[in-house]
């Protein structure tokens, strides 16, 4: 994609603008921020985030496709913080731990969720604007789906605020929330891409059950025994599982199955 916006993109990533610096403030305080800490602001628009967060001595960088707002950012901050243009979805993260605080275009937020997952780096701690049937979506509030049983693997998922549509420039014809992500200490970092790998082909199977989906994994022997250990149906489908029996069914797969059924996995 072109650095700076054609008219179609700068439709397709039509953003809605944070209105109020204290409103900033009081939501930074919804992350808990180390000292000295790295920061990124996705999609930072007119600097309005970028602007709290470098009053407060943390280390920022500044990520804005759109060339006048980057020239913008540049002007207004390029002394303090690192801005860099470029789109934030294919942004590579940084190798040290950091944060994100983002309000970006609401069309893209699922797309965000899934770099956060999928980076070789993912942050410490997140805190995303977003539209409240997405944030809803990926954190299983619905029904749960392969983001939703991957992200709660990993982060702890909560809705810490919801926004009034005057808070914003344009006003929003959708409800906003703001959702918070803290990564869990579980094994699961040490796996994670066979993990995502694992969730991936257990649900892309689409067969009968969740039993029929892994059926060239698991014997029906090692199947009927993992149902009564972690306490599921024996013909359960993939949106039943907990959390918990999820990472059950995964660590019997890494310490138990042969390499030769992994590698249908991936």
């Amino acid at each position: 994609m072109s650095q700076q916006y054609n008219s179609q993109q700068r439709q397709t990533y039509a953003q809605n603008f944070i209105k109020n610096p204290s409103l900033i403030r009081y939501i930074i305080d919804f992350i808990r921020l180390p000292e000295g800490s790295l920061i990124l602001d996705l999609g930072a628009g007119q600097g309005i985030i970028t602007r709290e967060l470098l009053k407060r001595d943390y280390r920022v960088e500044a990520i804005e496709l759109d060339s006048q707002l980057y020239q913008q950012l540049q002007a207004d901050f390029g002394e303090k913080a690192k801005i860099i243009q470029q789109d934030i979805l294919k942004l590579k993260y940084p190798p040290e731990p950091f944060y994100i605080i983002s309000n970006p275009p609401f069309n893209i937020f699922s797309e965000i969720i899934k770099g956060i997952y999928l980076a070789k780096n993912s942050p410490e701690a997140a805190l995303i604007f977003g539209q409240k049937e997405a944030i809803e979506r990926v954190i299983g509030q619905t029904e749960p789906s392969i983001i939703s049983i991957i992200l709660n693997s990993i982060y702890k998922c909560e809705i810490v605020y919801n926004f009034e549509a005057d808070d914003f420039s344009p006003k929003p014809n959708v409800e906003v929330k703001l959702l918070r992500l803290e990564k869990l200490a579980t094994p699961i970092w040490e796996h994670k891409q066979d993990y995502i790998n694992f969730i991936s082909y257990a649900f892309s199977q689409q067969k009968s059950n969740l039993g029929k989906n892994l059926e060239d994994i698991f014997t029906y022997e090692q199947w009927k025994r993992l149902a009564k250990t972690h306490q599921f149906h024996i013909q359960a489908k993939p949106q039943d599982l907990s959390i918990s029996q999820w990472k059950g069914l995964y660590q019997y797969y890494l310490n138990s199955v042969d390499k030769q059924k992994k590698k249908l996995v991936g």
